[in-house]
């Protein structure tokens, strides 16, 4: 029953990364000025690596929704929605850019998520995600301090 608690909160995130990605994609077609590059889908590779950072909610809704209490599906859920709020923020604020008056504050969700969003994402996935691998604990207690100074930095 625990895991059925567990499931709802995890496929809504998961879902709420899916549909950034769907208004990434929006944006990113949607027509700009001759001037204006083209989008996240200007070359085959960054497709791919925007395919890639979506895999990461799905694995973490797949892991958070049948095992609740081992931190990693909850951590791939972490990067995933992090990762998509950077790419959707990266293109709302391109669009707003390029066609002015279009979206408001495109300045303020560049700065919002180009400058740090990144950070946690990088962090929790470098770190915490290599201590944690592959049954959610750390292995051993003289972890620990390495975890906690982590979290602190």
């Amino acid at each position: 029953m625990r895991s059925r608690a567990a499931a709802w909160p995890a496929w809504s995130l998961a879902g709420l990364c899916l549909a950034m990605a769907v208004a990434t994609i929006v944006l990113s077609v949607l027509p700009r000025p001759a001037r204006e590059g083209g989008g996240a889908w200007s070359t085959v590779g960054d497709a791919l690596i925007f395919v890639t950072f979506l895999a990461f909610p799905i694995v973490g809704a797949l892991t958070a929704s049948r095992r609740p209490r081992n931190p990693i599906g909850w951590i791939c859920l972490s990067v995933g929605l992090f990762w998509m709020l950077l790419i959707v923020g990266g293109e709302y604020a391109a669009y707003g850019l390029a066609v002015a008056g279009s979206v408001p504050f495109p300045v303020t969700v560049y700065a919002l998520t180009y400058a740090w969003l990144w950070v946690p994402a990088v962090g929790l996935l470098g770190t915490y995600m290599f201590l944690l691998f592959p049954d959610g604990r750390l292995p051993s207690g003289r972890w620990r301090s390495l975890a906690w100074l982590a979290g602190v930095g």
